[in-house]
């Protein structure tokens, strides 16, 4: 009885639809690429340049955050 009752839930699960709720995941996912790239062409940029990449991060956080001086 049981096993009989499995089968039926299982073929009854695997016929339904399946849901979808990953909507706009793809563009969440260049979303991060975008900004992984971005970084990335900073640091290059940074690094070209020959500015220290711990003392300008260090500057840049303490005027976004005004602490420090």
């Amino acid at each position: 009885m049981v096993t009989t009752f499995l089968m039926f839930c299982t073929t009854v699960l695997s016929a339904a639809p399946a849901r979808r709720d990953d909507e706009g995941q793809g563009t969440l996912e260049y979303i991060g690429i975008v900004v992984i790239a971005a970084l990335l062409v900073g640091a290059i940029f940074t690094a070209v340049s020959g500015a220290d990449i711990g003392s300008v991060i260090a500057d840049k956080l303490s005027e976004i955050t005004g602490i420090g001086g």
